[in-house]
C-alpha cells in the first residue's frame, strides 16, 4: 500500500521532496530494521528513535504525520508510545488503512490537493 499511497501524494501533492504550488511538502520514512547491534546502537547515539510515522508532510508550518496499516496491522509499543508525543506537540498522527483514509486525513487538516483526487 506504501507505493500506491506514494504515487497518489505524487499526484494530489507534488513529487516527494518538492514544494507543491500550495505550498504543501511531503516524503516518506524509511524504516528497516538494523542489521546488527552495531549498527543499531550507532542509530540510537544519533538521535533515531523507534515508532515513527510512515509519511511527514509539512504545510503553513505544521508537520503532519501518516502511518500506514494494513487493514489487519496494528501499531507497534513503539509507536503506540511516540504518537501521542507527536500530537502533545501540536503535529497530527492519522492512522491510515487506505489510500481513502490517507485522502480524508489530509482533507481534515485543510491541506491542499488536487480536486481531481477528492472527486
Amino acid at each position: 500500500m506504501h507505493k500506491h499511497v506514494a504515487r497518489i501524494l505524487t499526484y494530489a501533492i507534488a513529487p516527494p521532496g518538492k514544494l507543491s504550488g500550495d505550498g504543501v511538502y511531503w516524503c516518506s520514512i524509511e524504516h528497516r530494521n538494523a542489521r546488527s547491534r552495531i549498527e543499531g546502537a550507532l542509530r540510537k547515539a544519533r538521535g533515531v528513535v523507534a515508532g515513527v510515522p510512515d509519511i511527514l508532510i509539512g504545510y503553513r508550518n505544521r508537520t503532519y504525520w501518516v502511518e500506514l496499516k494494513r487493514h489487519d496491522g496494528t501499531r507497534s509499543k513503539s509507536q503506540i508510545a511516540l504518537h501521542p508525543v507527536l500530537e502533545a506537540c501540536g503535529q497530527p498522527v492519522g492512522l491510515c488503512r487506505t489510500p481513502d483514509e490517507v485522502i480524508a486525513f489530509l482533507e481534515r487538516h485543510g491541506i491542499p490537493v488536487k480536486a481531481e483526487v477528492m472527486a
